[in-house]
């Protein structure tokens, strides 16, 4: 009984492998290389120049806080050297520099965030299209995997789907 049993078990075994082969056989992989599609996507060109805008913008107001702190600081330095401000003053004045400079860090630490949240807004609907197309790609095309080109080890087969992906969006 225990040798029909373990002889029973290796031809279930066999079948799943021998399954296995043959349903592997029978998929299809692709891969793409997204460095060369996504750069020359018009999508990413104009979010990428409405970001360069936005970053211009966020930098000039923060490089302005900067130069009133700058400024602030001359003064209470002058009025310092001057033997203007009380040792009192003085302790109040760099409390309040150092407030300012808090301030400054975080309004550094908000424009960043705001940097980010405006790039996710404006590259979510490209790379939405991308990966849309990239799925009717795979359907119109039967595979069952597309991998990413730089991220594969070793390769030994699979298609190139780069050109229809590009064909797809419509990109040079």
């Amino acid at each position: 009984m225990k040798n029909i049993m373990k002889f029973l078990s290796l031809i279930a075994i066999f079948s799943l492998l021998s399954f296995s082969a043959t349903n592997a056989q029978t998929q299809k992989v692709a891969y793409i290389d997204p460095e060369v599609i996504i750069p020359n996507m018009p999508e990413y060109k104009a979010a990428k120049s409405e970001l360069e805008q936005f970053k211009t913008i966020l930098q000039k107001q923060f490089e302005g806080e900067q130069a009133k702190m700058q400024q602030y600081y001359q003064e209470v330095m002058t009025k310092v050297q001057q033997g203007l401000l009380s040792p009192a003053q003085q302790k109040a004045e760099e409390e309040k520099l150092m407030k300012m400079q808090e301030e400054l860090q975080r309004k550094g630490m908000k424009m960043e965030e705001d940097l980010a949240a405006k790039e996710q807004e404006l590259t979510k609907p490209m790379y939405d299209k991308f990966n849309d197309a990239l799925k009717s790609i795979a359907k119109s095309n039967g595979y069952s995997y597309v991998l990413d080109k730089k991220l594969m080890l070793y390769s030994e087969g699979g298609e190139d789907a780069t050109p229809k992906l590009k064909a797809q969006l419509g990109v040079q």
